[in-house]
């Protein structure tokens, strides 16, 4: 085990164990302990060595690190010691595992998606409803392109988060909203696009979801109050 930091000590230009110990600011007794009983340095100095030597602390003490996928736990020895036939079963079952796995992911993606994507739709009509009312009788409301639709989209939604925080809002609230508009664009982007089609760039969106609203009683939903 003395070998292997002697060595290393050689191989950076230091002939003597006396001449590195003084470069590196270490006692000769002490390092020349090191180079005998590498198993004995302690952790400081052995960072300390291998930073020196441009190496690693297991080169240091003399122990070699087993490579990379050589560890074998419990169960990879049972999958060793299976038949070929019930290695075969074994793999099957794991695709499958996998398969439904994914399935089960892609599902919860798609239930943490659907509200954002309504209130995505929500917003959208708010803020159309607005600029056809501001629009004078007979101009048409349009965008010039999918950027600018996305754009105007993102501005409407910074303004009504700003209208409801207020003036004296904190800066949690506002990194709250910030992160409920994130959302809600990634679903305008999961939602809308363009194409080309004979020359004219047309803009597309698309909504598959529905919104169950639930009153609280006969008498609260005619007034207007409601739970989604």
């Amino acid at each position: 085990m003395a070998s292997n930091l002697l060595e290393l000590r050689k191989a950076a230009g230091y002939k003597n164990a006396s001449d590195f110990a003084e470069a590196h600011g270490i006692p000769s007794s002490t390092y020349a302990r090191y180079e005998s009983n590498p198993d004995k340095i302690p952790m400081d100095r052995a960072w300390q060595l291998a930073d020196i030597l441009g190496t690693t602390i297991d080169a240091i003490v003399g122990r070699e690190a087993p490579a990379p996928g050589t560890a074998r736990g419990e169960v990879q020895l049972e999958y060793d010691g299976l038949t070929p036939e019930a290695r075969q079963l074994a793999d099957e079952l794991r695709e499958f595992v996998l398969m439904k796995d994914e399935k089960i992911r892609a599902r919860r993606r798609r239930e943490d998606e659907r509200p954002y994507e309504a209130l995505c739709y929500q917003y959208e009509q708010q803020m159309l409803s607005q600029m056809r009312d501001g629009a004078a009788f007979g101009e048409l409301v349009a965008f010039e392109s999918a950027e600018a639709a996305r754009t105007a989209f993102e501005s409407f939604l910074q303004e009504q988060a700003a209208k409801k925080r207020g003036r004296l809002s904190t800066k949690a609230e506002k990194a709250i909203d910030e992160m409920t508009i994130k959302k809600i664009m990634a679903a305008y982007d999961r939602t809308h696009g363009e194409f080309d089609f004979d020359g004219m760039r047309v803009l597309w969106g698309s909504v598959d979801h529905g919104v169950m609203v639930e009153y609280d009683s006969e008498a609260s939903g005619r007034g207007g109050d409601a739970k989604a």
